[in-house]
């Protein structure tokens, strides 16, 4: 598993997917390599839930964190690791794929969208992710894509499907209170948002409509990110006195956050497939999501949405939702329901062990003819 920050997992839902899909894989008997980053390991221990991990530095930039570390990764998987599988989470990491070709090792891309569409990328950053996507379709031994509306872009600008495999979430449930307490907060007396603070997730939008929102209710904002702080000072210059910025969350405060709050809101201007989305249905949250086609593909019919990038139609939406409590409790049960029909981590490992022994099958009844071709 290449492309990542690492496990264990406490940022992103990539690395997320590796510990949760990696685990089970595991406990089937497979060996799980995770290539992790030396400034993002919160651990030194070479094993975690059975998979190995291999610890690597990386240039610690916006920019070149992910493809330094990738390459890094390709070169000792290379040098040190027979895999049989080389899955690379993230469409950015197929502009190595071309130093593949030769090796006998199947390839496998994880794609969440047209990550180049995303407001925080330079021009050149864009161009590049857009040719990886390229590359990434053209050398691949399979390209999984976890959502629908992305699967119709990839077959519309480039051609191909993919295989739909989607994100994965757990149904969960944290009854006790002490970590909630301690933040000065209680249940269902706040809306929540969990994600990075950066341009793409809409965090601005709505801090700007809670403001004009009629509520006792506090705005709990769970995240952070290094790489944009004036973007953060400006969130956090807000006046109001009911907005938290409580950075990072992991373990039981994350869980008690989650499990207790009044609404999850889903303000994103680009998106994938959200796993702080998926996991916040699966602790039994109502959500309001921007009309996204990748978010409204995972809420489906169990939540409510406004319209993306319309702050007005934000706030009217929050404050009906806080009116009428109601909505929001028929909501909640309705998207658990929800996430444990569709976005079980055990079907999801399911697909991705079919697809890995598919990709072997047909590599090992390959190589055979390509002898022949070669001794002939």
């Amino acid at each position: 598993m290449i492309g990542s920050r690492g496990i264990p997992a406490r940022h992103g839902g990539f690395e997320t997917a590796i510990e949760e899909i990696g685990r089970r894989l595991v406990e089937r008997g497979h060996q799980v390599v995770v290539y992790c980053r030396r400034h993002n390991s919160s651990t030194s221990s070479r094993w975690h839930l059975g998979m190995e991990r291999v610890v690597l530095s990386s240039a610690h930039t916006k920019n070149l964190d992910t493809a330094s570390h990738t390459l890094l990764s390709i070169m000792h998987a290379l040098a040190f690791r027979r895999a049989d599988i080389l899955h690379f989470y993230g469409v950015g990491n197929a502009l190595f794929l071309p130093l593949l070709r030769p090796m006998s090792s199947a390839t496998v891309v994880t794609v969440d969208g047209p990550d180049w569409e995303r407001p925080k990328w330079g021009r050149l950053a864009r161009w590049s992710l857009r040719f990886s996507a390229r590359l990434a379709v053209a050398l691949a031994d399979a390209l999984i894509i976890d959502n629908r509306p992305s699967q119709r872009y990839f077959a519309e600008h480039f051609g191909t499907e993919g295989h739909y495999i989607p994100y994965g979430a757990y149904l969960a449930d944290e009854p006790a209170t002490e970590a909630l307490e301690s933040l000065g907060l209680h249940d269902r007396g706040y809306i929540l948002f969990v994600g990075r603070l950066v341009p793409d997730k809409g965090v601005h939008l709505l801090v700007e409509a809670f403001e004009g929102v009629r509520t006792d209710l506090q705005l709990v904002i769970v995240g952070d990110d290094p790489y944009v702080p004036d973007y953060i000072h400006q969130l956090k210059s807000t006046r109001d006195p009911r907005i938290r910025f409580l950075g990072y969350q992991y373990g039981a405060p994350y869980r008690q956050l989650c499990s207790h709050a009044y609404l999850y809101v889903h303000p994103l201007l680009v998106d994938g497939t959200s796993p702080a989305l998926l996991q916040a249905m699966g602790f039994g949250n109502c959500i309001l999501t921007s009309d996204l086609p990748e978010a409204m593909d995972v809420a489906g019919d169990t939540g409510f949405s406004f319209r993306a990038n319309d702050v007005g139609h934000l706030r009217r939406a929050l404050q009906e939702l806080v009116d009428r409590p109601e909505m929001v409790e028929d909501g909640r049960q309705r998207a658990r329901e929800r996430v444990g029909r569709l976005y079980n981590w055990d079907r999801v490992t399911n697909q991705h062990e079919e697809l890995y022994r598919s990709l072997l099958a047909t590599r090992r009844s390959r190589a055979p003819r390509q002898e022949r071709e070669a001794t002939s």
